[in-house]
């Protein structure tokens, strides 16, 4: 499934194909651009098609923060091709986060406030292994500053790609995607046709079609035992 097959898809159940509903005919572009708003905006949440497990940062002696992780070592369902310097924004939500030392063991990073890891970078000197975390302004910094280069690993919820060319495929088309059309159509009439009517029948099946995908996930994360609420 890749973007130029979703958008014929939108664009038939718009009437907007050729006799042979091979080609599209007008609003190819408005298409694409609105798949592509649907992505970005479910990318914002947490889903179990957005979990990453295995994802990287090479510390650089003396050096506090960093812009980028590394995913092509990772496992999860998003594709990672060449994804080797992916922003730290694309990370929804960090799990877990570890160091290996030269030994082999592994020390969990325990994540602190922006504020808190201010006050600990005050007047320290690079150390040894960092042993917390916090993200602020697109970045992820660790202390004690590291002193060598160290390999962090971490896990948690990471933002798939978007596609932007016809050969593009995509998580999102191969685990929801339904969802993605109903978003895209929604937008396309609401955007372009004025067709509030048909926008609102597109929206009804795209809210099943999320509250399904969301259902799928809580499944997926929750212990199954209830919680008592004090």
């Amino acid at each position: 499934m890749t973007l130029a097959t979703v958008a014929l898809d939108c664009a038939k159940r718009l009437g907007r194909v050729d006799a042979n509903g091979t080609a599209i005919i007008d609003l190819e572009g408005e298409i694409k651009e609105s798949i592509a708003d649907a992505i970005r905006f479910y990318n914002r949440q947490k889903w179990a098609l957005t979990e990453f497990r295995g994802f990287e940062v090479t510390t650089v002696a003396s050096t506090v923060w960093y812009s980028t992780v590394d995913l092509t070592s990772g496992d999860g369902d998003q594709d990672k091709t060449s994804r080797t310097a992916v922003d730290v924004n694309t990370i929804l939500d960090i799990h877990y986060l570890r160091v290996d030392d030269s030994n082999g063991l592994d020390y969990e990073l325990k994540r602190v406030a922006y504020k808190d890891f201010e006050e600990l970078l005050e007047g320290v000197s690079p150390a040894i292994y960092p042993d917390v975390y916090t993200m602020y302004a697109g970045q992820i910094g660790f202390f004690p500053t590291p002193d060598a280069a160290y390999t962090i690993y971490g896990s948690g919820h990471i933002k798939p790609p978007i596609p932007t060319s016809d050969s593009d495929d995509s998580v999102w088309f191969t685990e929801a995607e339904d969802l993605i059309k109903y978003a895209a159509l929604k937008r396309v009439c609401v955007n372009y046709l004025r067709d509030t009517e048909r926008a609102a029948e597109f929206g009804a099946m795209e809210t099943v079609e999320a509250n399904a995908l969301h259902g799928e996930f809580v499944r997926k994360t929750s212990t199954g035992r209830l919680k008592a609420q004090w």
